[in-house]
């Protein structure tokens, strides 16, 4: 897949595409699904949308705060260049505090907040999938894909990514009218947790740490995020 969307003098990277459409998406999916459930919901929609926006200008410009040196030498690429690792790391780290010290003032609760986050998450993994398209593993299974060499086929990892989002995406509109009890956020942490898992399986092989590799860990910390959450609504619905 190209890295560069062209149309006329204009171009853009397909991962920082995938990025804004993402995040888009996520606010759009917030707002959409918040609208009927009066002010708590649309204080918390505005929180995520502020989130968001800061999550994305840090991961966009943070390479600034670790090489200053390019404001001055390359200025352009500024424009150009997009965030790695390290970077989303700390957009994260930012969105996060800055949730916690807003959440803690306001009258938003947990339960509503987590729900929106993660419809609003899934929305845009889907999207995010779609658009910046990725292959893994070689394989002989006839819905491989085809890259240069037609003896080749590769796992269509997106493929699988969005198959299993909007799967959860479908549990989570059936549920919708549960909003701000929890429901959401468990269907969406523990089956995007297991599903992903599964997908990874599919992705070009990580460095392991004790047999799985750092997403692969992450996909069943959110899973038993999940469970956790489940057992937890089970008790309280049991009145324990």
């Amino acid at each position: 897949m190209p890295e560069l969307i062209s149309w006329g003098p204009f171009a853009i990277q397909i991962g920082l595409l995938a990025v804004i459409a993402a995040v888009m998406t996520a606010i759009f999916a917030v707002r959409w699904l918040s609208r009927t459930h009066g002010a708590p919901a649309k204080e918390a929609a505005e929180l995520l949308q502020n989130a968001a926006f800061i999550a994305f200008v840090i991961w966009k410009f943070g390479h600034v705060l670790f090489a200053p040196s390019v404001v001055w030498n390359r200025p352009l690429a500024l424009m150009m260049m997009n965030g790695g690792t390290r970077e989303a790391g700390l957009a994260i780290t930012a969105a996060v505090l800055y949730l916690i010290l807003k959440l803690r003032r306001s009258s938003v609760p947990a339960r509503l907040f987590l729900d929106l986050m993660s419809f609003g998450a899934v929305a845009a993994v889907i999207v995010y999938a779609a658009i910046d398209w990725k292959y893994g593993r070689a394989t002989t299974l006839p819905w491989g894909l085809v890259l240069n060499d037609p003896e080749y086929r590769y796992h269509p990892v997106s493929a699988y990514t969005v198959m299993v989002a909007a799967i959860v995406a479908l549990f989570m509109w059936i549920r919708r009218k549960s909003l701000g009890t929890g429901e959401l956020f468990r269907v969406a942490a523990m089956y995007m947790g297991l599903g992903m898992l599964a997908v990874s399986f599919a992705d070009v092989p990580q460095r392991s740490v004790m047999l799985l590799s750092a997403f692969q860990w992450q996909t069943l910390v959110l899973a038993g995020a999940g469970i956790i959450f489940s057992y937890s609504m089970h008790n309280k619905a049991e009145g324990r």
